[in-house]
C-alpha cells in the first residue's frame, strides 16, 4: 500500500493553496459579434478527416464535416449536451432503414458542401467511404462489416445502400455498433467533386489538398489558418445548425498556462492542459466547469512480445504495483473511477476482470523475485497535452521504482503518441516493430461493444495492439462473435476473453475519468461525446 510519503513532490504540490492565490477574473473575450476564443496546446496536423491524428484534428473534423449519421444529444439542467451512447440522429442522411444484411440511407436533398456549393450525392458517399477503407482506420469499417468499396451500392442520386459481410464474405445483420461507426469523423462525407479537381497521378484521391483545405457540410469551415499561431472557424452561411458563435478563434499556445489565460479572460473556453486542481480553482474564481462522466479510458500498455515485459509474471507484478486509488484521489480529486475492464460498464458484456489486481506492493515484489529480479530500465510514453497523464505517469514511476523497475518519463504530443502505438501495432511494411517499452494511453470506443476493445487491442493484427500480445482463444472468440448480435452467449464469450486478457496483464486499465470543459460565465452548451472534443455549434451565451 502506498503512503503519502511516496507521492512525488510534483503531486504533493497539486494540493498547495498557492495555486488558488491571486485569481483575478476578467470579463470573457466573447464580443458583440458572437466570437468565441479558445486555445489549443498544439496545432492541427491535417484537415483531412481520414488522416486525423491528434485532438485538434478531430475537433476540426467534428465541426467542419458530417457523416451519414450523428450523435443524439440530450440537454441537461446545466445546459450541457450529453451524447446518448450509440443512439443515432440524422445528419447527412435524413432517414434510413435496415435490411437483413444492409442499411439504406436517404440523403438530405438540400445538403450542399461549402465553399463549393456542390450538392451532396451518393457518389460523394461512395468516394468518401472508399477513402476511409484505404486509410489508417480501415479496421474500424472492416470489423463492422464493410469489406470493400463494392459494399457501397449507389441506388440513386440521394440513396445509398451499405452491405455488411464478415471477412469470409458471409452476410451479417447490422447492429447498433454497425451504424454508430458512421458518426465518427474518419467516416465523414467529403466533397468528391471539389477534391478531385486537385487530384494528381501521384495523389489520385487529393489527400495532399485535403490536408490543407476543407470540403465538408458541417456548420463551420476553416476561414483562416496561421500555422503554429491561430486557426479560425467561421459559420457556414445559411447552415441549418445556425451557430450562435459566427467565429471561433483558436489560439495555438503550446506551453502557455491555460488556467492563467482563462483567469485573465483572454480565452472563453478551455479543454486542454488543465489539471483537476486548476479546474477547482477556476470554479472558485467564478468560471463554469461543465463536467460529465466519459467512456474514455486511461490504460497502460506493456510490450509483451519481447524485451523486459515478455514475462507474464513481470507484467502481473506491474499490475499489482499500480496505485489505482491514489490516482483517482490525488490526480482526479475523485472525478474519476477505477477502470476494472476496458469494456465500458454500460455494456452487458463488461466484467470486472482486472479487479484481481488490488494495489499490493509486497505481492508485486514477490512476483518480481519469482521472475528472477530482472533489472529493468524502460521509457514510459505518455501524452504531454493532457496534464493528468503526466501526473499519472509520475505516480506510476514512483510505484514501479519500489519493485525495482526504473522508468524514464517520455512525453509526446497526441500525434506522436499515436505514432508510438502504430510503430508497434502497424509498422510500415518491411519495418520491424518499435522497441518493446510501455505506453500510457487515452482511448475510447465509439460504442460500448466488447468487440472493439478486444479486437483492437488484444487480438492478432489488432490496430491498437501495442503490446503485440495475442491468445488463440481470444482470437477465436472475437472471430466467432464480433459480427453477431447481442445475446447472453455472446456476452459470456466476451467475458471469458476479458478474463484471459486480464490474466495476461499486457493491457492494464487504470481509470475512467470525467471530462470537463471550462467556460467563461454566461456561456453554456458544452458537449460531451465519447471523444474529448467539442461541438462549437452547440455553444451559446446568455443574452
Amino acid at each position: 500500500m502506498l503512503t503519502i510519503r511516496q507521492i512525488p513532490d510534483r503531486l504533493r504540490a497539486l494540493g498547495s493553496a498557492a495555486l488558488t492565490a491571486g485569481l483575478v477574473f476578467a470579463a470573457g473575450a466573447a464580443t458583440a459579434e458572437a466570437t468565441l476564443t479558445t486555445a489549443w496546446p498544439s496545432d492541427v496536423t491535417s484537415l483531412d478527416p481520414v488522416a486525423v491524428s491528434n485532438s485538434p484534428d478531430m475537433a476540426v473534423a467534428f465541426n467542419v464535416y458530417q457523416g451519414l449519421v450523428g450523435f443524439s444529444f440530450e440537454r441537461n439542467d446545466e445546459g450541457s449536451y450529453i451524447a446518448q451512447g450509440s443512439e443515432l440522429a440524422p445528419a447527412l442522411a435524413e432517414s434510413w432503414e435496415l435490411g437483413e444484411s444492409s442499411a439504406t440511407f436517404h440523403l438530405r436533398p438540400d445538403a450542399t458542401f461549402y465553399p463549393s456549393g456542390n450538392p451532396v450525392t451518393a457518389e460523394d458517399v461512395k468516394w468518401s467511404l472508399t477513402r476511409a477503407l484505404n486509410g489508417l482506420n480501415a479496421q474500424d469499417l472492416t470489423t463492422n462489416g464493410m469489406q470493400s468499396p463494392d459494399d457501397v451500392e449507389i441506388v440513386d442520386e440521394h440513396t445509398v445502400t451499405l452491405h455488411f459481410r464478415d471477412s469470409d464474405g458471409a452476410p451479417v445483420a447490422p447492429t447498433t455498433t454497425t451504424l454508430a461507426i458512421y458518426m465518427m469523423p474518419q467516416q465523414s462525407i467529403v466533397d468528391s467533386v471539389a477534391a478531385m479537381e486537385h487530384a494528381t497521378e501521384a495523389d489520385p484521391d487529393a489527400s495532399d489538398w485535403l490536408r490543407a483545405n476543407t470540403a465538408g457540410t458541417g456548420p463551420y469551415y476553416v476561414s483562416d489558418h496561421q500555422p503554429g499561431q491561430e486557426l479560425t472557424l467561421s459559420a457556414v452561411p445559411g447552415h441549418t445548425a445556425d451557430p450562435y458563435y459566427t467565429d471561433v478563434i483558436i489560439r495555438i499556445v503550446n506551453d502557455a498556462n491555460m488556467a492563467s489565460l482563462l483567469r485573465a479572460g483572454e480565452i472563453d473556453m478551455g479543454e486542454y492542459n488543465l489539471s483537476i486542481t486548476d479546474m477547482n480553482a477556476l470554479e472558485e474564481a467564478g468560471l463554469t466547469i461543465a463536467s460529465e462522466p466519459a467512456p474514455r479510458m486511461t490504460y497502460l500498455g506493456l510490450a509483451a512480445d519481447t524485451g523486459p515485459f515478455a514475462d507474464k509474471t513481470v507484467r502481473q507484478a506491474i499490475a499489482y504495483a499500480l496505485p489505482y486509488d491514489m490516482i483517482v484521489d490525488a490526480v482526479y480529486f475523485g472525478r474519476a473511477k477505477r477502470a476494472l475492464s476496458f469494456v465500458p460498464s454500460t455494456s452487458s458484456a463488461a466484467t470486472d476482470a482486472w479487479a484481481m489486481y488490488d494495489t499490493d506492493i509486497e505481492r508485486a515484489r514477490a512476483l518480481m523475485e519469482e521472475a528472477g529480479s530482472p533489472e529493468i530500465s524502460v521509457p514510459l510514453h505518455y501524452g504531454s497535452t493532457n496534464r493528468t497523464q503526466e501526473d499519472i505517469a509520475l505516480l506510476i514511476q514512483g510505484s514501479l521504482r519500489q519493485i525495482g523497475i526504473d522508468v524514464t518519463l517520455t512525453p509526446h504530443t497526441d500525434a506522436e503518441q499515436w505514432d508510438v502505438v502504430n510503430a508497434r501495432s502497424q509498422p510500415a511494411e518491411g519495418v520491424a516493430p518499435a522497441a518493446p517499452e510501455m505506453v500510457l494511453f487515452n482511448w475510447g470506443a465509439w460504442a460500448d461493444d466488447p468487440k472493439i476493445p478486444v479486437g483492437f487491442s488484444s487480438t492478432t493484427g489488432g490496430v491498437n495492439n501495442y503490446s503485440l500480445w495475442a491468445d488463440p482463444a481470444v482470437d477465436e472468440i472475437n472471430a466467432t462473435w464480433q459480427m453477431q448480435p447481442n445475446s447472453p452467449e455472446r456476452d459470456a464469450a466476451y467475458k471469458k476473453a476479458q478474463e484471459i486478457i486480464a490474466d495476461a496483464a499486457a493491457v492494464i486499465p487504470i481509470t475512467y475519468a470525467d471530462r470537463a470543459v471550462v467556460l467563461a460565465p454566461g456561456i453554456t452548451g458544452a458537449s460531451f461525446m465519447v471523444f474529448p472534443q467539442s461541438r462549437f455549434d452547440l455553444l451559446e451565451a446568455a443574452e
